[in-house]
Protein backbone atom coordinates (compact mmCIF):
# COMPACT_ATOMS: atom_id res chain seq x y z
CA UNK A 1 0.00 0.00 0.00
CA UNK A 2 1.38 3.43 -0.95
CA UNK A 3 2.11 6.04 1.71
CA UNK A 4 -0.63 8.26 0.25
CA UNK A 5 -3.27 5.61 0.93
CA UNK A 6 -1.83 5.03 4.42
CA UNK A 7 -2.30 8.74 5.13
CA UNK A 8 -5.79 8.77 3.70
CA UNK A 9 -7.20 5.76 5.57
CA UNK A 10 -6.78 7.20 9.12
CA UNK A 11 -8.61 10.36 8.04
CA UNK A 12 -11.52 8.27 6.76
CA UNK A 13 -11.62 6.28 10.00
CA UNK A 14 -11.55 9.53 11.99
CA UNK A 15 -14.49 10.88 9.99
CA UNK A 16 -16.44 7.65 10.46
CA UNK A 17 -16.04 7.90 14.24
CA UNK A 18 -17.07 11.57 14.22
CA UNK A 19 -20.17 10.89 12.11
CA UNK A 20 -21.07 7.91 14.28
CA UNK A 21 -20.82 10.03 17.39
CA UNK A 22 -22.95 12.74 15.83
CA UNK A 23 -25.74 10.31 14.97
CA UNK A 24 -26.00 9.43 18.66
CA UNK A 25 -25.91 13.02 19.88
CA UNK A 26 -29.13 13.94 21.70
CA UNK A 27 -30.98 16.95 20.37
CA UNK A 28 -30.22 20.17 22.19
CA UNK A 29 -32.95 22.74 22.66
CA UNK A 30 -32.96 25.44 20.00
CA UNK A 31 -32.96 29.07 20.95
CA UNK A 32 -35.83 31.30 19.93
CA UNK A 33 -33.41 33.57 18.06
CA UNK A 34 -32.08 30.67 15.95
CA UNK A 35 -35.60 29.45 15.20
CA UNK A 36 -36.77 32.85 13.95
CA UNK A 37 -33.69 33.81 11.96
CA UNK A 38 -33.63 32.50 8.36
CA UNK A 39 -29.90 33.08 7.78
CA UNK A 40 -26.52 32.10 9.23
CA UNK A 41 -23.12 33.70 8.76
CA UNK A 42 -19.73 32.44 9.98
CA UNK A 43 -16.36 34.14 9.48
CA UNK A 44 -13.16 32.15 10.12
CA UNK A 45 -9.57 33.33 10.09
CA UNK A 46 -6.26 32.09 11.40
CA UNK A 47 -2.51 32.61 11.08
CA UNK A 48 0.17 30.10 12.11
CA UNK A 49 3.80 31.25 12.35
CA UNK A 50 6.60 28.74 12.95
CA UNK A 51 10.22 29.69 13.72
CA UNK A 52 13.34 27.83 14.82
CA UNK A 53 14.29 24.73 12.83
CA UNK A 54 11.59 25.61 10.29
CA UNK A 55 10.18 29.00 9.40
CA UNK A 56 6.71 29.11 7.88
CA UNK A 57 3.61 31.26 7.79
CA UNK A 58 0.20 29.78 6.98
CA UNK A 59 -2.96 31.86 6.66
CA UNK A 60 -6.49 30.47 6.39
CA UNK A 61 -9.77 32.28 5.88
CA UNK A 62 -13.39 31.24 5.36
CA UNK A 63 -16.78 32.88 4.79
CA UNK A 64 -19.85 30.66 5.18
CA UNK A 65 -23.32 32.11 4.55
CA UNK A 66 -26.69 30.41 4.13
CA UNK A 67 -30.30 31.61 3.94
CA UNK A 68 -33.65 29.76 3.92
CA UNK A 69 -36.77 31.25 2.38
CA UNK A 70 -40.09 29.58 1.48
CA UNK A 71 -38.80 26.02 1.27
CA UNK A 72 -35.62 26.98 -0.59
CA UNK A 73 -32.06 27.35 0.69
CA UNK A 74 -29.04 29.11 -0.78
CA UNK A 75 -25.55 28.68 0.65
CA UNK A 76 -22.20 30.11 -0.36
CA UNK A 77 -18.84 29.13 1.12
CA UNK A 78 -15.44 30.55 0.27
CA UNK A 79 -12.30 29.24 1.93
CA UNK A 80 -8.64 29.84 1.21
CA UNK A 81 -5.33 28.52 2.50
CA UNK A 82 -2.02 30.23 1.80
CA UNK A 83 1.37 29.37 3.25
CA UNK A 84 5.07 30.17 2.79
CA UNK A 85 8.21 28.55 4.12
CA UNK A 86 10.99 31.07 3.65
CA UNK A 87 10.68 32.20 0.03
CA UNK A 88 8.83 29.04 -1.05
CA UNK A 89 5.04 28.88 -1.41
CA UNK A 90 3.88 25.69 0.32
CA UNK A 91 0.09 26.25 0.09
CA UNK A 92 -2.00 28.31 -2.30
CA UNK A 93 -5.53 27.09 -2.78
CA UNK A 94 -9.10 28.28 -2.52
CA UNK A 95 -12.67 27.15 -3.17
CA UNK A 96 -15.93 29.04 -3.74
CA UNK A 97 -18.87 26.66 -3.35
CA UNK A 98 -22.40 27.84 -4.18
CA UNK A 99 -25.39 25.54 -3.67
CA UNK A 100 -29.15 25.88 -4.04
CA UNK A 101 -31.82 23.49 -2.80
CA UNK A 102 -35.59 23.60 -3.23
CA UNK A 103 -37.83 21.36 -1.15
CA UNK A 104 -39.93 18.86 -3.10
CA UNK A 105 -41.40 17.35 0.05
CA UNK A 106 -40.51 17.10 3.74
CA UNK A 107 -37.15 15.39 3.13
CA UNK A 108 -36.40 15.42 -0.62
CA UNK A 109 -34.87 18.48 -2.32
CA UNK A 110 -33.86 19.55 -5.80
CA UNK A 111 -30.16 20.44 -5.72
CA UNK A 112 -27.92 22.60 -7.91
CA UNK A 113 -24.37 23.87 -7.48
CA UNK A 114 -21.57 25.96 -8.95
CA UNK A 115 -18.05 25.49 -7.59
CA UNK A 116 -14.86 27.37 -8.53
CA UNK A 117 -11.50 26.10 -7.25
CA UNK A 118 -7.80 26.82 -7.62
CA UNK A 119 -4.76 25.02 -6.22
CA UNK A 120 -1.37 26.20 -7.42
CA UNK A 121 0.56 23.35 -5.77
CA UNK A 122 -1.73 20.68 -7.31
CA UNK A 123 -1.54 22.26 -10.77
CA UNK A 124 -5.11 23.60 -10.87
CA UNK A 125 -5.34 27.12 -12.28
CA UNK A 126 -9.14 26.94 -12.28
CA UNK A 127 -11.57 24.05 -11.89
CA UNK A 128 -15.24 24.81 -12.53
CA UNK A 129 -17.93 22.35 -11.48
CA UNK A 130 -21.66 22.73 -12.10
CA UNK A 131 -24.53 20.29 -11.97
CA UNK A 132 -27.96 19.21 -10.78
CA UNK A 133 -29.17 16.45 -8.49
CA UNK A 134 -31.21 15.52 -5.43
CA UNK A 135 -30.59 15.73 -1.71
CA UNK A 136 -32.24 13.95 1.23
CA UNK A 137 -32.49 15.49 4.69
CA UNK A 138 -31.77 12.61 7.05
CA UNK A 139 -31.96 15.00 10.01
CA UNK A 140 -33.26 18.58 9.80
CA UNK A 141 -33.41 19.97 13.31
CA UNK A 142 -31.69 22.88 14.98
CA UNK A 143 -29.53 20.52 17.07
CA UNK A 144 -28.50 18.18 14.26
CA UNK A 145 -28.60 18.40 10.48
CA UNK A 146 -27.54 15.56 8.18
CA UNK A 147 -27.90 15.68 4.40
CA UNK A 148 -27.07 13.16 1.66
CA UNK A 149 -26.65 14.65 -1.82
CA UNK A 150 -26.14 13.06 -5.24
CA UNK A 151 -25.63 15.06 -8.43
CA UNK A 152 -24.36 14.73 -11.99
CA UNK A 153 -21.78 17.42 -12.71
CA UNK A 154 -19.90 18.83 -15.63
CA UNK A 155 -16.31 19.60 -14.67
CA UNK A 156 -13.96 21.90 -16.57
CA UNK A 157 -10.28 21.97 -15.57
CA UNK A 158 -7.65 24.46 -16.66
CA UNK A 159 -4.27 23.10 -15.47
CA UNK A 160 -2.46 26.18 -16.73
CA UNK A 161 0.71 26.37 -18.79
CA UNK A 162 0.86 24.16 -21.86
CA UNK A 163 -1.28 21.37 -20.36
CA UNK A 164 -4.51 20.66 -22.28
CA UNK A 165 -7.90 21.83 -21.04
CA UNK A 166 -9.84 18.92 -19.52
CA UNK A 167 -13.59 18.18 -19.48
CA UNK A 168 -15.38 15.39 -17.67
CA UNK A 169 -18.82 14.24 -16.55
CA UNK A 170 -18.75 13.21 -12.90
CA UNK A 171 -21.03 11.72 -10.30
CA UNK A 172 -20.82 13.47 -6.93
CA UNK A 173 -22.04 11.98 -3.65
CA UNK A 174 -21.80 14.02 -0.45
CA UNK A 175 -22.70 13.25 3.15
CA UNK A 176 -22.63 16.30 5.42
CA UNK A 177 -23.64 16.62 9.05
CA UNK A 178 -23.54 19.26 11.79
CA UNK A 179 -24.41 18.76 15.44
CA UNK A 180 -24.67 21.10 18.41
CA UNK A 181 -23.29 18.94 21.21
CA UNK A 182 -23.99 21.67 23.73
CA UNK A 183 -24.41 25.43 23.84
CA UNK A 184 -20.61 25.77 23.62
CA UNK A 185 -19.52 22.90 21.35
CA UNK A 186 -20.31 21.99 17.74
CA UNK A 187 -19.10 19.28 15.36
CA UNK A 188 -19.24 19.54 11.59
CA UNK A 189 -18.21 16.78 9.16
CA UNK A 190 -18.41 16.13 5.42
CA UNK A 191 -17.24 13.43 3.03
CA UNK A 192 -17.42 13.80 -0.76
CA UNK A 193 -16.79 11.16 -3.44
CA UNK A 194 -16.68 12.11 -7.11
CA UNK A 195 -15.61 9.71 -9.89
CA UNK A 196 -15.31 10.44 -13.60
CA UNK A 197 -18.17 8.55 -15.28
CA UNK A 198 -15.87 7.57 -18.18
CA UNK A 199 -13.02 6.27 -15.96
CA UNK A 200 -14.48 5.75 -12.49
CA UNK A 201 -11.96 3.08 -11.42
CA UNK A 202 -8.94 5.34 -11.88
CA UNK A 203 -10.12 8.96 -11.96
CA UNK A 204 -11.84 9.72 -8.66
CA UNK A 205 -11.46 12.12 -5.74
CA UNK A 206 -12.43 11.93 -2.10
CA UNK A 207 -12.67 14.97 0.18
CA UNK A 208 -12.98 14.76 3.96
CA UNK A 209 -13.61 17.62 6.40
CA UNK A 210 -14.08 17.26 10.15
CA UNK A 211 -14.23 20.31 12.45
CA UNK A 212 -14.72 20.93 16.16
CA UNK A 213 -15.77 24.42 17.32
CA UNK A 214 -15.68 25.54 20.97
CA UNK A 215 -17.21 28.76 22.28
CA UNK A 216 -14.81 31.17 23.97
CA UNK A 217 -17.07 34.18 24.43
CA UNK A 218 -20.00 35.07 22.18
CA UNK A 219 -19.69 35.49 19.27
CA UNK A 220 -16.10 34.14 19.25
CA UNK A 221 -15.35 30.44 18.72
CA UNK A 222 -12.11 28.52 18.27
CA UNK A 223 -12.22 25.93 15.48
CA UNK A 224 -9.93 22.97 14.79
CA UNK A 225 -10.43 21.45 11.36
CA UNK A 226 -9.02 18.38 9.60
CA UNK A 227 -9.07 18.73 5.82
CA UNK A 228 -8.07 15.82 3.58
CA UNK A 229 -8.03 15.90 -0.22
CA UNK A 230 -7.30 12.62 -2.04
CA UNK A 231 -7.03 12.61 -5.83
CA UNK A 232 -6.29 9.22 -7.37
CA UNK A 233 -5.58 10.84 -10.75
CA UNK A 234 -3.75 14.19 -10.21
CA UNK A 235 -3.90 16.91 -12.82
CA UNK A 236 -0.19 16.60 -13.59
CA UNK A 237 2.72 14.26 -12.83
CA UNK A 238 4.85 14.65 -9.71
CA UNK A 239 1.93 15.70 -7.52
CA UNK A 240 1.12 13.66 -4.43
CA UNK A 241 -2.27 12.00 -4.40
CA UNK A 242 -3.06 12.97 -0.81
CA UNK A 243 -3.10 16.48 0.69
CA UNK A 244 -3.76 16.62 4.44
CA UNK A 245 -4.12 19.85 6.43
CA UNK A 246 -4.83 20.57 10.09
CA UNK A 247 -6.27 24.07 10.44
CA UNK A 248 -6.92 26.16 13.54
CA UNK A 249 -8.84 29.41 13.39
CA UNK A 250 -10.95 31.92 15.28
CA UNK A 251 -14.61 32.02 14.19
CA UNK A 252 -17.26 34.71 14.51
CA UNK A 253 -20.81 33.36 14.27
CA UNK A 254 -23.79 35.60 13.66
Amino acid sequence: MSKHRVTFVPAMLCLAMVVGAIQETPAAPATAQAENRPWNLTLNGGLTINSGNTRSRVFNGEIDFSVRLDGSEFSTLFDTLYGRSGNEVIQKKGKWDNAFTHGLNKRLNLFGQLVLEYDAIAGITLRTTTGLGLSVDIHDKEAIKTRLTASLNGEFLDPGGDAPFQRSLRLQITLATEAHISASARIKARVLYTPDMADFRRDYRVEVDAALSLLMKKPLWITIKLQDRFNNFPASGGIKKNDLSLITSISIRF
